[in-house]
């Protein structure tokens, strides 16, 4: 079942709207959610008629649409300034796993030049982390900035996740992630620069979910800064539900086999991602009536020795890079689980329910603004493993009693997630803020001739 009525609005909507020139700025265009959300939408607003580009740190994809930053040692300088950038953790020993999750910003950058090369009417920032776009960065743009919010990092004092700590509310400092008991450590400098350099920018913040925009609300950085979520999109002529068997097939699959579905970037190795509560989870599941002969289908960057006995047989598809593939996975899987104990949106989440399975998540963060609990997923109560075991248990007996289960998975998608929808609410963004720049400027002019 391909999405046809997203194509039918962009074709409306491109003949009504005039071509607006958007610059999107992202670290990455590759694997990940973040990178893989920021382009879909770029490409969705071309077909709407934008004049859109897209700039990137570090390109790994071959499409065309992308430009890495100019010069032939662009890319090398990319890579260095990613390294350069943790430095400053150095002296908190940020070695290994906790510095990956940090940006300090500090790196100088020409980002101002080249935007003013393109002369867009709006900058659109993404994941612009690992050193790719410095603090003091946005303050080169002299246009309005729009910058979707994908994490936690543009209000905290350097982490990308705060872990449950909510120091960002006051500031930072005696940061947790650096063991740190002092005040004035690296995260509140950090935050500091933030307060300093982004107070005259022309800013509007877009979180991905109504958790991370309850998260900005708290930060005294952005009290004044206007707030608008806007979830992330799908390409739902890429991720739509197929014939089971058939995805079995595909995928070497077992046919007549309940299948659970897991996969995440880092899946094992960032407790984030919350693998040791599914394997909580899935030790309860196999005291329940839908356990039998159940399979585990465990895909992502993770190794194979990564993972341990699970309780049910388990099998590692490895990393999937292909949509197609990927949608095929979770087409033949009769439920996907999800338990991050963190999570700014959960790109996975509306992935599988696209191919019509139903998702299995703890009631926190972006799933909230997804799944209807019962309705078309299960939300656990956070973080109850026990719970977790019960949607997953519960799930694959409402899909063994042929309930619409997966039918409603796929309508909410359509309805609220399809990239169309999605590039239509920020071109509105995009022009609101347009107006409201040219108002305030018409009112500067006025202030100037009159006191001339």
């Amino acid at each position: 079942m391909m999405c046809t009525a997203g194509k039918d609005q962009r074709r409306v909507d491109s003949e009504a709207h005039a071509a607006l020139r958007v610059l999107h700025l992202s670290t990455f265009d590759g694997d990940d959610g973040a990178a893989r959300g920021s382009l879909w939408l770029h490409r969705a607003l071309r077909e709407r008629g934008c004049d859109s580009a897209m700039v990137v740190g570090r390109k790994r994809s071959a499409s065309a649409d992308i430009s890495p930053l100019p010069g032939a040692l662009a890319r090398f300088w990319a890579s260095a300034r990613m390294k350069l950038d943790l430095l400053p953790l150095r002296r908190y020993g940020g070695h290994g796993p906790m510095a990956s999750f940090w940006t300090v910003g500090w790196i100088p950058s020409r980002m101002g030049a080249l935007a003013r090369a393109f002369a867009p009417d709006i900058v659109h920032l993404h994941w612009v982390g690992a050193g790719f776009l410095p603090i003091q960065g946005l303050k080169q743009f002299d246009c309005p900035v729009v910058w979707t919010l994908r994490d936690m990092w543009a209000f905290t004092g350097g982490c990308h996740y705060t872990d449950g700590c909510t120091r960002y509310e006051i500031g930072c400092g005696a940061c947790p992630q650096l063991h740190s008991s002092q005040e004035h450590d690296l995260s509140r400098t950090i935050y500091n620069r933030k307060r300093r350099h982004w107070g005259s920018v022309d800013l509007r913040l877009v979180p991905i979910s109504t958790w991370l925009a309850d998260c900005v609300r708290a930060s005294p950085l952005f009290h004044a800064t206007p707030i608008e979520v806007i979830p992330n999109g799908l390409d739902l002529d890429l991720f739509h539900p197929v014939d089971r068997t058939d995805a079995r097939n595909a995928c070497g699959l077992p046919a007549g086999r309940p299948i659970i579905v897991y996969g995440a970037m880092r899946a094992t190795r960032d407790p984030r991602k919350g693998f040791r509560e599914l394997l909580m989870a899935l030790a309860k599941f196999r005291e329940m009536p839908n356990h039998k002969n159940a399979m585990l289908v465990v895909f992502g960057d993770i190794r194979p020795d990564d993972l341990p006995d699970v309780g049910i047989e388990s099998r590692f598809v490895g990393h999937v890079d292909d949509d197609q593939k990927l949608a095929r996975l979770y087409a033949s899987a009769d439920v996907a689980v999800m338990p991050s104990l963190q999570e700014a949106f959960g790109k996975t989440v509306i992935e599988a329910m696209a191919c019509g399975t139903p998702v299995t998540a703890f009631a926190s963060g972006g799933p909230r603004d997804i799944i209807a609990h019962r309705v078309d997923g299960y939300l656990a109560e956070p973080f109850s493993t026990d719970d977790l075991a019960r949607g997953i248990d519960w799930c694959l007996a409402a899909r063994r009693a042929g309930s619409r289960l997966g039918l409603r998975a796929r309508a909410k998608v359509e309805a609220k997630f399809d990239i169309a929808v999605v590039a239509a609410r920020y071109d509105a963004l995009y022009r609101a803020a347009l107006a409201a720049n040219r108002e305030r400027a018409a009112a500067a002019a006025t202030v100037r001739l009159a006191s001339a």
